[in-house]
């Protein structure tokens, strides 16, 4: 319970920075080109999601280690709809566990953050993750995507045939799916209670 408390801590600290990071480059860009970022993001996750569901048909057996139920509709998120991401996430490790129900992320029965403002960028879905007028950033990938890296030097370490989420501080930006792989949440159930 301990070093949940400090990872908790640790992330919002970091939070803090990164998402004020976030949110001056979010004002920074223009409308029309998150629109577009969005439409292209968009139909690149229809696009993979249409082939993996093909492949996916075409096969009789499934992988024993996914455990995943379900998968992040990244065009509803983007609109504000986040029920595709209903359900029980936790660490690769099961250290970490928490809840997401329709953009409410719990940690625990007292502790909560709000998801706003998804946008597109990089590859993937950044987002607000609020308390109390508290800002932490959040992370969403979709199966089969990983963000696209400034540096050539960053690669994706985390499980990509999953969906994951990372709740981020302000001075953590895309690298963190390099430099804390171990940080992410996968879905492991679409249970939503505690």
């Amino acid at each position: 319970m301990e070093k949940t408390s400090a990872n908790i801590k640790k992330f919002v600290v970091i939070s803090l920075i990164t998402l004020g990071t976030l949110t001056v480059l979010t004002a920074c860009g223009s409308k029309e080109s998150k629109k577009s970022e969005q439409s292209s993001f968009s139909s690149s996750i229809n696009n993979k999601s249409s082939q993996s569901s093909s492949s996916s048909n075409s096969s009789s057996t499934s992988s024993s280690s996914s455990t995943q139920e379900g998968f992040g509709d990244v065009p509803q998120i983007l609109s504000g709809n986040y029920s595709s991401l209903n359900g029980t996430w936790q660490t690769a490790d099961g250290s970490t566990k928490i809840i997401l129900n329709n953009g409410n992320i719990i940690f625990s029965p007292d502790y909560e953050r709000i998801i706003s403002n998804p946008v597109a960028k990089d590859g993937i879905v950044i987002g607000d993750a609020l308390n109390d007028k508290r800002h932490m950033g959040f992370m969403f990938a979709a199966a089969h995507n990983s963000p696209i890296f400034p540096n050539s030097s960053n690669v994706d370490k985390t499980d990509s045939g999953k969906d994951r989420l990372i709740i981020t501080t302000d001075e953590e930006g895309i690298e963190i799916f390099d430099t804390m792989p171990t940080a992410f949440f996968y879905k492991v159930s679409n249970d939503i209670t505690l």
